[in-house]
């Protein structure tokens, strides 16, 4: 009697799996895990933003000049000038640089520096005005006298050339060597303060190299004075005039003040 040998099955230890895969069965292949929505749509942020900045741009470029169009600077407006000849100049000089310009493209520097650069103008400042105006506000120099008939001197001495931009009455003429005009002011100030103590102004005043001054007051007197103790001298000459020579009837042409101890006056009326 033959034995029968029974297949051996493979043995395993209680609670183990078998892992021999049976005859026909599949294997199961695992699908990858997708990332959070969160990440991708982080992920995702730089491209869209990308293309949204290119398409703002696009738009821009397309659109933006013709929203700036309705916006053209129609008016340059100027404060602190008061004369219509230096208020034409002012519009003449800033004319070319805002022709094309719009509220937002206006040169601001561009016309800070124009103005700046005219010889009357002291100081500036420049602003948009909206919806359509550039606004200047201008201190502009004060002229005090006319120097060789060629330019104008500003109150702190400073020469400017302007003769068609001021109305000129009532401003004294100075002439001088061109290299004295600090010499020639300083005396034109000192003398013109001790003169209105007695109602007198200077109309001209020629001063020559060895700084002699000979002054024509607004009453068409004359006086000729050096300037070796000047002050001195012209106060002298303030004491009698205010004392005896305003009233005497001959009427004052001429006085020499270039006396140490004395004047010499010249009268109109040399018969009364």
């Amino acid at each position: 009697m033959t034995r029968q040998h029974a297949a051996k099955r493979p043995v395993t230890k209680r609670g183990a799996r078998n892992t021999v895969p049976q005859r026909g069965a599949r294997r199961r292949v695992a699908k990858p895990q997708r990332a959070p929505l969160r990440e991708r749509l982080a992920a995702a942020l730089p491209g869209v933003l990308a293309s949204l900045v290119a398409a703002v741009l696009v738009a821009g470029v397309i659109w933006l000049p013709r929203v700036l169009d309705h916006y053209p600077i129609r008016k340059v407006g100027v404060d602190g000038v008061t004369d219509v000849r230096r208020q034409q100049q002012v519009q003449t000089a800033l004319a070319a640089l805002v022709r094309d310009a719009n509220y937002f493209s206006a040169p601001l520097e561009d016309i800070y520096q124009r103005a700046a650069s005219l010889s009357w103008v002291s100081d500036v400042s420049v602003r948009r005005q909206w919806p359509d105006t550039v606004k200047l506000v201008i201190t502009e120099r004060e002229p005090v006298a006319v120097w060789n008939d060629t330019v104008l001197v500003s109150r702190n001495g400073e020469p400017f050339k302007a003769l068609k931009q001021y109305d000129l009455t009532g401003l004294p003429r100075l002439n001088g060597p061109d290299q004295r005009l600090e010499a020639v002011m300083g005396f034109y100030h000192s003398m013109s303060k001790l003169l209105r103590e007695v109602g007198l102004g200077i109309e001209r005043m020629e001063v020559n190299a060895r700084l002699t001054a000979r002054l024509t007051l607004d009453n068409q007197m004359q006086v000729v004075v050096d300037r070796e103790n000047y002050v001195g001298k012209l106060r002298r000459f303030t004491r009698l005039y205010r004392g005896v020579l305003s009233s005497d009837s001959r009427g004052v042409a001429r006085v020499d003040l270039r006396y140490a101890d004395g004047i010499a006056v010249t009268w109109r009326d040399q018969k009364a």
